[in-house]
């Protein structure tokens, strides 16, 4: 009993984030992506349908185990819109996890309808030369989520680490939940796979690690198509980070790149913008991007965030200088609620242009 309420708590809970997804549709990045994954994800319940009403079509048992990594490589495409710009198509190297668990479902179409009647029973354990036909699938899956998982992290926390670069107010474009999500995903694809060499080795008598196996991914992710539905504020990076992590560019390219940022910045006064992007300030002074960001480290020492509040600071210091209104009136004329804050950042600006 406690097992069909699982299912059909877990099965609720996906209904109503479809009918989330469809109302948030608008808002989510790389939505039909995002779709495919949420269709594909009832699939992952196949065979735990099968043992709670359906034994008598245990033929089908087993042949939907690649479900929840080709579900998580339909997310994939979705977070890198979500972080990059014009972000390339996939590599035919990403689908990889998914051919080989493909290729390893091939020799389970072979067994017979019995014995995988007997599986839905009791989940096999020990004989791992007898039984590497259905280890194989299983590992396979749980090998391709944990890589799928951290290559997912990996362009999240990249699109952190030069957020800086990209934007003038990091706090408004940062992703949400997301990180914590893929860091569930990857901490249970590790312990699907410690579940799936206990029962292949018999190291614990474990007769329903199936079942974990697939509830535990069918779980991990819901609670990513939760934290992919939430509408999320981002500027997707425009940045080469092969060519950021190298820091090479040529010395009169830099200089004609800073010379036009610095005079587009006073002349258009970009800093007044609220929630300033590389990517539209670039657009406007005619350079690469990417160029900038290499020529403010290597020239300036500082990256796009500290270049803009640079001259925010100065003319936030002039409207001070120029005003007689109080310190507090005018942290709340700038948008900064904290007189101490605005104070604090005032002294250590002024100490500075000493």
């Amino acid at each position: 009993m406690l097992h069909r309420y699982t299912l059909f708590v877990l099965v609720l809970l996906y209904l109503v984030l479809l009918v989330q997804f469809f109302r948030e549709k608008h808002r989510v990045s790389g939505a039909p992506w995002v779709l495919a994954a949420m269709i594909v994800w009832p699939f992952i319940l196949t065979d735990e349908w099968l043992r709670a009403f359906g034994q008598d079509a245990a033929g089908l048992s087993v042949l939907t185990v690649f479900t929840p990594l080709l579900s998580l490589t339909l997310l994939y495409r979705s977070v890198k819109l979500l972080v990059i710009d014009n972000a390339r198509p996939s590599k035919l190297l990403l689908w990889l996890p998914v051919a080989l668990a493909l290729l390893a479902e091939i020799p389970l179409f072979f067994v017979s309808a019995e014995e995988k009647a007997q599986w839905l029973i009791s989940s096999p354990t020990g004989h791992p030369l007898d039984n590497w036909h259905i280890y194989l699938v299983y590992m396979v899956t749980g090998f391709g989520i944990l890589v799928l998982g951290i290559l997912i992290t990996e362009l999240i926390q990249n699109y952190h680490r030069y957020l800086s670069s990209q934007v003038a107010d990091v706090r408004e474009f940062r992703v949400q939940w997301l990180g914590g999500a893929m860091g569930v995903t990857v901490g249970l694809a590790f312990c699907c796979i410690l579940l799936v060499t206990a029962g292949a080795f018999g190291f614990f008598d474990i007769h329903f690690w199936q079942s974990l196996f697939n509830l535990l991914f069918a779980i991990a992710l819901l609670q990513t198509f939760i934290a992919v539905i939430r509408p999320q504020h981002t500027s997707p990076s425009p940045l080469d980070y092969h060519r950021l992590d190298d820091l090479k560019a040529e010395q009169c390219i830099m200089r004609e790149a800073l010379v036009k940022a610095e005079q587009t910045m006073t002349d258009a006064e970009a800093y007044k913008s609220p929630g300033l992007q590389l990517k539209a300030f670039a657009g406007q002074c005619h350079v690469d991007p990417t160029t900038l960001v290499i020529a403010l480290r290597l020239l300036e020492k500082r990256d796009f965030r500290s270049f803009v509040y640079q001259y925010r600071l100065a003319y936030a210091k002039n409207e001070l200088l120029g005003s007689d209104d109080s310190l507090a009136a005018q942290a709340k004329r700038f948008g900064v609620h904290s007189e101490q804050f605005l104070s604090g950042v005032m002294m250590n600006h002024m100490r500075k242009q000493r």
